[in-house]
C-alpha cells in the first residue's frame, strides 16, 4: 500500500498536462488559419446588415480596382414609405440623392450604386463603417449609425 501515496497526484498532473495540450492545440489552429477568422468576420457582417431596420443590406460588392460598387438594399419596416437620401459606406464612399431621395415601399428592394469607395486588390478584404441617412413615413429626417462594419473581399 506504499507505493499509491502520489498516484492521486500523478493522476491530476497527467490530466491538467492532457487539458494544457488541447488549449495549446485549440490556440495554434486559430493563429495558423487567419482566414477562419476573417470568413467569420465577413459572415457577421453580412448577418448583421440582412436583420437592421428599417433598411436591411441584402448583398454588396465593391470592385477594388475602381471603388465602385453596388448595395441591395430593402425597406424591412412594414409601417410605411421610407426615403434614403444618403448612404454613406466609408470614409468617402456613397450613395447620395439629398433632393428626393429613393422611396422604399414596405418590403421593396432596390439597388443602389456605390461610388468614391476606397480601392483594394481582388480577394482582399475591406472594412467599412456605415450611415444611412434617411426619411421616415412620418417626414422625420434620420441618420442610422451602424454598430457593426460592412465587411467583405473586394471582386
Amino acid at each position: 500500500m506504499g507505493f499509491m501515496k502520489g498516484q492521486g497526484a500523478t493522476e491530476y498532473l497527467v490530466l491538467l498536462a492532457v487539458v494544457l495540450i488541447v488549449a495549446l492545440v485549440s490556440i495554434a489552429l486559430l493563429g495558423f488559419f487567419p482566414g477562419i477568422a476573417l470568413d467569420a468576420k465577413i459572415t457577421q457582417s453580412a448577418s448583421y446588415w440582412k436583420g437592421t431596420r428599417p433598411f436591411a443590406i441584402l448583398e454588396y460588392t465593391v470592385i477594388g480596382s475602381s471603388g465602385a460598387g453596388t448595395a441591395v438594399v430593402q425597406n424591412v419596416d412594414a409601417s410605411g414609405t421610407y426615403s434614403i437620401t444618403k448612404l454613406q459606406i466609408g470614409p468617402q464612399g456613397y450613395w447620395s440623392n439629398s433632393t428626393t431621395g429613393v422611396s422604399f415601399a414596405p418590403g421593396e428592394i432596390k439597388s443602389l450604386p456605390l461610388s468614391g469607395l476606397t480601392t483594394g486588390s481582388a480577394g482582399s478584404v475591406y472594412d467599412f463603417p456605415v450611415n444611412i441617412s434617411y426619411t421616415t413615413p412620418t417626414g422625420i429626417n434620420m441618420t442610422f449609425y451602424a454598430s457593426k462594419n460592412l465587411v467583405g473581399k473586394y471582386t
